[in-house]
C-alpha cells in the first residue's frame, strides 16, 4: 500500500468516524429529550401530590397517587419503546459499519492472497482457500450473532411488556 492509498484510507476512516460521531450525538439529543419529558411528567405529579398534602386532602391525595401509577405504568412501556428505538437504530448502525468493515478486510486479505500465491511455494493455493474459508465463516459469524442478539433484544422486550401489562392487571383489581 503506497502513500496515497494510506492517506486516503486514513481520509475514509476520518470521515466515518465523523458521522458516526454526529450519529452517537443524535441519539444522545433522542434520549434526553424522552428523559426531560419524563422528568417534567413526574415532577408534575410531584407538585400535585404536595399541593394536595398541604391541603390535607388525602382523599384527593389517594386518588392522584392511583391515576399516577396508572400513568407511570404506560408511560414506562412508551419510555422503554422510545429508547430501545433509539438503541436499535445505533445498534444497527454500528452492526453495518463493522460489516462493511469486515468486508474490506477480507476483500484485502484475499487480495493480498492472490498477489502473493504466485509468489509462494506449492500447494499456496490451498493455503488461500483456507483463509478465504476462514474470512467468509468470520462473516458468516458475525451476521448469525448480529441475529441472535436482535432476537434476544425483541424478546426481553416482549418480556417486559408481559411483565408491565401483568403489573397493570393487579394494580386493577386491587
Amino acid at each position: 500500500m503506497d502513500a496515497k492509498d494510506l492517506q486516503k484510507r486514513q481520509q475514509e476512516k476520518a470521515n466515518e468516524l465523523f458521522d458516526y460521531s454526529h450519529k452517537l450525538l443524535d441519539a444522545a439529543k433522542q434520549l434526553s429529550e424522552h428523559h426531560i419529558a419524563e422528568m417534567e411528567w413526574d415532577m408534575k405529579n410531584a407538585l400535585d401530590s404536595a399541593k394536595s398534602t398541604a391541603k390535607n386532602d388525602l382523599a384527593k391525595l389517594k386518588g392522584l397517587q392511583e391515576e399516577a401509577a396508572k400513568e407511570a405504568a404506560k408511560r414506562a412501556a412508551v419510555y422503554q419503546k422510545k429508547v430501545k428505538s433509539v438503541l436499535k437504530d445505533i445498534g444497527e448502525s454500528v452492526a453495518d459499519e463493522t460489516e462493511k468493515h469486515l468486508e474490506k478486510v477480507r476483500s484485502s486479505l484475499v487480495s493480498w492472497l492472490e498477489d502473493t500465491e504466485n509468489k509462494m511455494p506449492s500447494h499456496a493455493d490451498k493455503l488461500c482457500k483456507v483463509v478465504n474459508e476462514m474470512s467468509t465463516t468470520r462473516q458468516k459469524m458475525f451476521k448469525e450473532g448480529r441475529r441472535i442478539v436482535n432476537q434476544v433484544a425483541d424478546a426481553a422486550e416482549k418480556n417486559i411488556d408481559d411483565l408491565v401489562k401483568k403489573t397493570g392487571v393487579k394494580k386493577k383489581s386491587a
